[in-house]
């Protein structure tokens, strides 16, 4: 169960981009996001052990799509105990979350979430499936949250961090439907090499109240920003870039990277 709280990291596929409007100045976290830094692209990312070994994949596609941002992402461990595919969309025009999927199996366990979210109203179904026996929790509620989790990886690439800065927020963690006490601050910067290259890099902690992992991230220093390692302290892994494609193949194509 220590590798259940990475799976949000990861990553794949989408459709065609469509083009967005980086000239109309948006918020999210009350900070302005640069949205030259959203691309739609495929990242791939490799996860270490603290030997240095390959012990899973991460791929995360994000486009634009009729006023809508769209991540859409999977990740897996080599040794076939975990699986997990997603997909998240936020409405531009505010930059709220406003759907989520996710389907996730560890072991002989598998969950299913579909959601829609407004004014922090969620709706949709919470479905545990544990070897032959499915259970099914309608969700119906309003939560008290600034963002879902998943946002942090689809946005954070596009703030501007500077000295000093520490942003606090209550996260919606779709997996779990609690709710995380979190804070984002800036802690210095890094040259960091992966094997898609070596960047200067600043580096942001997320810190958490525990219902979610704490992260070390690195995120470019030259724009468009992009996110090139993190660091799980819990299960002590990283996270690198291998390598980063600009998203204009289709999903059958992006399943082959």
């Amino acid at each position: 169960m220590k590798y259940f709280y990475l799976i949000t990291f990861a990553l794949m596929l989408a459709c065609q981009p469509a083009e967005k409007d980086a000239s109309i100045p948006k918020k999210w976290l009350n900070q302005p996001l640069d949205l030259t830094s959203i691309q739609p692209v495929i990242n791939t990312y490799h996860m270490l052990d603290t030997s240095g070994t390959k012990v899973g994949s991460m791929i995360f596609g994000t486009y634009f799509e009729n006023g809508k941002l769209v991540s859409r992402d999977t990740s897996s461990f080599d040794d076939g105990s975990v699986y997990e595919d997603a997909e998240f969309v936020m409405d531009t025009s505010n930059f709220t979350l406003e759907a989520v999927s996710v389907n996730m199996r560890i072991n002989t366990t598998k969950l299913d979430v579909d959601l829609e979210a407004k004014e922090n109203q969620v709706n949709g179904l919470y479905r545990v499936i544990r070897d032959t026996t499915i259970n099914d929790y309608p969700v119906d509620s309003l939560y008290s949250y600034d963002v879902f989790r998943s946002e942090l990886y689809m946005l954070m690439q596009a703030i501007n961090y500077k000295e000093g800065d520490t942003l606090k927020f209550n996260a919606l963690i779709s997996t779990s439907m609690t709710v995380s006490d979190a804070s984002i601050y800036y802690a210095g910067e890094d040259r960091v090499t992966t094997p898609a290259g070596t960047f200067d890099c600043t580096i942001i902690h997320l810190m958490t109240d525990g219902k979610m992992p704490q992260n070390r991230i690195w995120i470019t220093k030259e724009k468009p920003a992009k996110i090139v390692k993190f660091y799980v302290p819990g299960p002590e892994l990283s996270i690198e870039l291998v390598k980063s494609k600009p998203l204009s193949i289709y999903p059958e194509a992006a399943d082959k990277l």
